[in-house]
């Protein structure tokens, strides 16, 4: 079960998803990374693990400086040009994923992009999506923010929990169906950096499983959906 990762960052669980898959722990396998800053850790993390294990993962960076707007193209911060945006489509449209996984990933997706790969508002079911994004706080209250921000939002409304959902992608920042959820309780020393430092530790402890449970779930349903549709036309 291919998976495609986008990320932005340091790639630590994003590594961890990797390297699950490559020791066959979990039955799916990262095949592309698609970084939007060409500086970003995981693309030096993807090298490491292609080197030790033999693997073949691919790379790409695609973002504002390799992929710029052209002229009279208006963008707000954080959204994406017109070229990155047809880059990754190609990317994702020729590899068959199971899954996309936004992992750190800070662009906002065109809604072109969700409308291939992420919730439509005419789905029902979370498996009929493909994207999904791994969120550091609880949702809604954390909606629209990223990084340490997320903690600091935490602690200065005192929430009292804090954890990372996994969410199918939409159009609207964090809003798509919540497909998982790991809490932890804020600690009454904790700071912005503790906390995100242990909400880190979670994501890289559960969300390998958490993907693979969806790209197995959401081949089980694609699968039952094509037997239901065969059957009624015989």
């Amino acid at each position: 079960m291919p998976v495609a990762v986008l990320a932005s960052g340091e790639g630590t669980t994003a590594e961890a998803l990797i390297r699950s898959g490559l020791e066959g722990q979990i039955g799916c396998e990262v095949g592309l990374v698609i970084s939007s800053n060409e500086n970003a850790g995981i693309l030096a993390r993807v090298k490491r693990v292609n080197d030790r294990y033999g693997s073949h993962i691919a790379t790409a960076c695609i973002g504002r400086r390799s992929h710029p707007p052209v002229r009279g193209e208006s963008l707000g911060p954080g959204d994406q040009s017109l070229a990155e945006v047809a880059a990754i489509e190609s990317l994702l449209s020729g590899g068959e994923f199971q899954v996309v996984v936004l992992m750190g990933y800070l662009r906002r997706v065109a809604p072109s992009l969700v409308n291939l790969f992420g919730w439509r508002d005419e789905y029902t079911n979370p498996y009929e999506a493909q994207m999904l994004n791994i969120h550091p706080g609880p949702l809604p209250e954390t909606a629209g923010l990223f990084g340490i921000a997320v903690q600091r939002y935490v602690l200065m409304q005192g929430l009292g929990r804090a954890g990372h959902v996994v969410h199918v992608v939409a159009v609207n920042y964090d809003s798509g169906p919540v497909v998982f959820e790991h809490r932890t309780p804020v600690l009454s020393c904790d700071t912005p950096e503790t906390l995100f430092e242990r909400i880190k530790l979670l994501q890289r402890e559960h969300v390998p499983a958490v993907v693979d449970a969806f790209a197995t779930g959401r081949r089980h349903y694609l699968a039952a959906r094509s037997a239901r549709h065969q059957l009624g036309a015989v």
